[in-house]
């Protein structure tokens, strides 16, 4: 189990290493359930019994974001303004309360439609003043002085501990939005801050899919005891489903912040130096006032930049109106850049100037981002292709028809109401094909330049479908070295069907060569890196021994994803992912697709074998792929440079044999590797131990922070002896380890390697 002592990246990669209590599950269940059958015996106080007051989907959450805040204790709440809500409800008629005269509009509204209603008496202190905010303290009145930092939109960075000095003196709480930084870029409670909360449908989540809040203490005091309370008694809560994503949402924080602020310092620089520009506000700018305590008290500068045109309120908003990549709508925090006229969004007197835009930067390619500016700044649009990481953390780009939504809908319908005239078209029946397959397809098959992609109810059935479009005497070549379960199919299902299996050693083209019967090959299916030997097949040479066989080449690509690895760019016809790995990457769907390089007759009765035989992908799963997708970049990246640091450090280890890793200089198949792989070469290897099957026994049983499970690609480190689980008929040797590598510190992963493996050698 991770836990203290671990670095942030690896906390939230393993959400804490918690496992589902009943089954191990490396993903927790959702809870649904209202209500809990009890014992008549049992205390009131004890145990679960209505979902108000708790459900079991937020513990692990909350835990995380406890430790993630060095907090005491947290509570998810049913959005960020029921967090806000929250503070003032428990307080009582008569108290003080200090607020900074300018923050989120939503805390205003708050105070104006409710708050003052209350009988609590708000004084404003200007933003970043601590001379006007100690001036305006009642000691022993003042009861809350809230903190915005960095502040919305100016980006002002408050000193918490100069705040919470002051305040305490007085006998107040500091409570501290934290939204636009979020631990581990700031952590408040550390400066002598009360409470922090977040608006967690922003960055906490990062999705732009979920409304949810977050509340966290120093202590556990009697005033966090009232705030339990109030979520219980005001109804505040987070939907298990909710809380769900959140938590998955968590378990890349690290990796989204990362990309996010790197865009946001190439985008301020941009900006700063933009003659259309007269001002950049961006705590990583030395010209920001707050520049030099943002790096006392942050070890970023988060992913907000607010800018003021070299012009008036009109001139802004033809700005706002003219980006193209950048979506005009209000919010922040998620995979998508967006840009907004806060003087328009504010209804309340906003003091914002009326030339100022604020940016939410996300995880896109940063040069495409600063396209779009200068192309919105000289009144033009950009038309600059979309870079890979765009397609991803946009989706393509693509809004919802009806309400030009960032994600699209979850169609959970089975059947389609149609005009007789037309009917079928576009839609008939949720076998033939639902909504929410489209834009997940279409990413997929941009990413692995093809034509078209299909999505099906997990690898084997994407698998399977080639076979099926087969019939009776066909004959199809397979290498010998490939993931066992198609190998089981193979052996115990498609030779029953009267389809000749040849197989030939795995990378070796001359046996290939001898294999493929012009003419009547059918099929030439190739995986590479294979599994788990991570043996290397030269794509273009292998599908072009195909081609000239007359044979369809397919290629395994779920090791090396389109990251990586780009097949029908070097003469595949048909792509295969098990997405239930790396393309989806948390562990908590099992999914497959089909791409192909051209749509052709075999193509379209592969189409029509998923139809017919009806192995499709759930819609739910099919939404989460397309939500997983938009940090597959990231984590294939992570995960990637994870394995090479840590290939290299065990190459040569006392405790190990050899190293399995394409992107070793020393690997048999690292030239091929390097001439069809770029960008890394993926989060998979394979150690072989000293001491055989018994030595990898002994290390595989001591793994801690490794999870010992099946699968791979997922954020979480998993490690397995894949003899063991593919029984006494595997050819894999007994003394092999396949290392699932995530994307936690990797001096943790390092760590609890050199535990396992110790006095092996």
């Amino acid at each position: 189990m991770a836990g203290k002592g671990q670095h942030t990246d690896t906390l939230l990669a393993q959400a804490l290493g918690w496992l589902e209590e009943t089954t191990g599950g490396v993903t927790p269940a959702i809870q649904p359930a209202t209500t809990y059958v009890r014992d008549p015996a049992m205390p009131a106080s004890e145990g679960l019994w209505y979902s108000r007051p708790d459900n079991p989907c937020y513990w692990q959450v909350e835990a995380l974001l406890a430790e993630l805040e060095h907090a005491e204790a947290a509570m998810v709440t049913g959005s960020g303004s029921a967090s806000m809500a929250m503070v003032f409800e428990a307080l009582h008629t008569g108290n003080h309360v200090l607020m900074p005269h300018y923050g989120y509009g939503g805390i205003h509204y708050l105070i104006g439609d409710m708050i003052n209603a209350w009988g609590i008496e708000i004084d404003t202190y200007t933003t970043g003043d601590l001379d006007d905010m100690a001036a305006k303290l009642r000691p022993g009145v003042t009861k809350i002085v809230w903190v915005e930092t960095p502040s919305n939109a100016e980006l002002v960075i408050v000193d918490v501990e100069r705040v919470a000095e002051l305040a305490h003196e007085a006998g107040a709480r500091v409570v501290v939005d934290a939204t636009f930084a979020p631990p581990p870029i700031q952590r408040v409670l550390d400066q002598g801050a009360d409470i922090v909360l977040h608006s967690a449908t922003k960055f906490l989540n990062g999705h732009s899919d979920v409304v949810c809040g977050t509340i966290a203490t120093r202590v556990k005091d009697d005033y966090w005891h009232r705030l339990d309370r109030m979520r219980m008694r005001s109804g505040a809560m987070l939907g298990p489903f909710e809380a769900w994503l959140l938590l998955r949402g968590l378990r890349t924080l690290h990796l989204r912040m990362e990309q996010a602020q790197r865009n946001a310092q190439k985008v301020a620089a941009f900006l700063d130096s933009h003659t259309g520009v007269t001002k950049v506000y961006y705590p990583g700018l030395p010209s920001h006032p707050t520049h030099t305590m943002a790096k006392r008290l942050m070890t970023g500068f988060g992913a907000m930049v607010s800018f003021e045109v070299d012009g008036d309120e009109a001139y802004a908003l033809r700005v706002w109106g003219a980006t193209k990549l950048i979506k005009n709508a209000t919010s922040l925090g998620g995979p998508e850049t967006l840009i907004e006229h806060r003087r328009s969004s504010d209804a309340y007197d906003s003091p914002v100037p009326v030339n100022q835009l604020r940016l939410s930067i996300g995880l896109e390619d940063g040069d495409d981002l600063i396209a779009d500016l200068d192309a919105a700044l000289a009144g033009r649009t950009s038309n600059r292709p979309m870079a890979d990481a765009t397609k991803m953390a946009q989706g393509l780009g693509w809004t919802s028809s009806d309400h030009k939504a960032v994600v699209l809908p979850l169609h959970l319908a089975s059947t389609y109401a149609t005009d007789p005239a037309s009917y079928g078209k576009p839609y008939a029946y949720a076998r033939d094909q639902n909504p929410t397959y489209e834009q997940p397809e279409a990413l997929i098959a941009e990413l692995e330049e093809g034509e078209q992609a299909r999505l099906f109810g997990s690898g084997m059935a994407a698998a399977s479908a080639v076979f099926q479009a087969l019939k009776a005497g066909d004959h199809v070549v397979m290498q010998e070295t490939l993931y066992w379960a198609l190998r089981g199919l193979m052996a115990s299902v498609v030779e029953g069907w009267g389809i000749e299996v040849t197989w030939f050693p795995t990378g070796d083209l001359d046996a290939l060569q001898e294999a493929v019967r012009p003419g009547e090959t059918r099929i030439v299916w190739l995986e590479t890196p294979a599994n788990p030997t991570m043996t290397v097949t030269d794509i273009a040479a292998a599908t072009a021994i195909a081609r000239e066989a007359g044979a369809v080449s397919v290629v395994d690509n779920t090791f090396a994803t389109p990251l990586h690895c780009r097949p029908l760019t070097l003469g595949a016809d048909i792509v295969m992912h098990s997405a239930t790995k790396y393309l989806n990457g948390h562990s908590d769907i099992v999914a497959g697709v089909l791409i192909a390089r051209e749509t052709t007759p075999f193509w379209e009765h592969v189409c029509h074998i998923r139809h017919m035989t009806g192995a499709i992908l759930g819609p739910f799963e099919a939404w989460l792929l397309m939500r997983g997708l938009r940090t597959l970049g990231l984590r294939v990246g992570r995960a990637s440079e994870n394995a090479m640091a840590i290939a290299l450090h065990l190459e040569g280890h006392d405790g190990v044999a050899e190293v399995l890793y394409p992107g070793l200089s020393s690997f048999r198949g690292h030239n091929i590797a390097g001439s069809q792989m770029s960008g890394g070469f993926g989060g998979m290897l394979s150690i072989r131990i000293k001491g055989g099957e018994a030595g990898a026994r002994k290390a595989w049983a001591r793994f801690k922070l490794f999870k010992i499970a099946s699968s791979l690609g997922g954020v979480e480190s998993l490690v397995e002896h894949r003899a063991t689980v593919e029984g006494p008929e595997s050819p894999v040797p007994d003394d092999l380890l396949r290392l699932s590598v995530g994307v936690e510190h990797v001096d943790d992963l390092i760590a609890d390697l050199e535990q396992a493996l110790q006095k092996l050698g």
